[in-house]
């Protein structure tokens, strides 16, 4: 019965096996998947593994919330849980990660004081943006000076209402600096979203440039052909442009 399963379920079970389930784990898995409340007696036939394999497997298997049992007279009936659940183990790794990251980050700058990096194109720009919140800490505050108007919130387009979601949830303030033909859109948009206020600044103009300065960093998008962001990791750079924000956002109005 075993092979039977691995045959028919191979890539499903390497896929199982690095989002970190043993192979005994995945079999296990697979063969609860096509039945409900059962023994593991059962399972020790299904599956062809020794019984104390089948108990360690379904132990691991209900910590990650993959497996679920009752008890009948006494004895514990398993089943597996919604394949849907892998969806949230996968992304609970990702945030062991995302954490991991920026614990270890505070390490990493003592040797690595300032990085650049480079993004072209639309898709890359947005994916580095989202990318960029995912990973920032909770609370974080984003101050964008901003001459263009539209061209920004566009170019996001169908990925606004993740941004906004991830942005919430992770407590993300902007503060926005923009130009005074846009103080009416600027007001909307205050209203309509969460953690953000802005100020219009008359005669403001970038070219064809927006800046976001970040806790201990800067982004600069460049609205040309071809389209290009340009990341520069440096705190003390990040500090100084903060400083001219806060200057700037005094002497503007609402």
């Amino acid at each position: 019965m075993q092979s039977k399963i691995i045959d028919q379920n191979k890539k499903a079970l390497e896929s199982l096996q690095q989002l970190g389930l043993s192979e005994k784990e995945a079999l296990v898995y697979f063969a609860l998947l096509s039945r409900k409340d059962v023994g593991s007696s059962k399972l020790v036939l299904a599956t062809g593994l020794h019984k104390q394999f089948v108990y360690n497997a379904l132990a691991r298997l209900e910590e990650l919330g993959l497996v679920k049992h009752i008890l009948q007279n006494g004895r514990k009936k398993f089943s597996a849980s919604a394949p849907g659940r892998i969806l949230s183990l996968a992304e609970e790794k990702k945030l062991i990660a995302q954490n991991l990251v920026r614990q270890l980050q505070d390490q990493y700058v003592q040797t690595v004081e300032q990085s650049f990096e480079v993004y072209q194109g639309a898709d890359a720009l947005v994916s580095h943006e989202l990318e960029m919140f995912r990973t920032a800490p909770i609370g974080t505050r984003i101050d964008v000076i901003n001459a263009l108007r539209g061209h920004y919130f566009s170019l996001i387009g169908e990925e606004n209402e993740e941004y906004e979601r991830i942005r919430a949830e992770r407590k993300i303030s902007v503060r926005y600096i923009g130009p005074e033909s846009g103080r009416d859109e600027f007001k909307k948009m205050e209203k309509n979203r969460v953690l953000w206020e802005y100020r219009a600044f008359p005669g403001l103009s970038t070219g064809l440039v927006d800046m976001a300065i970040w806790p201990e960093s800067i982004v600069f998008n460049i609205f040309g052909k071809p389209l290009l962001c340009f990341t520069l990791t440096n705190k003390e750079i990040a500090d100084g442009y903060r400083e001219f924000f806060e200057a700037l956002w005094k002497v503007s109005s609402k």
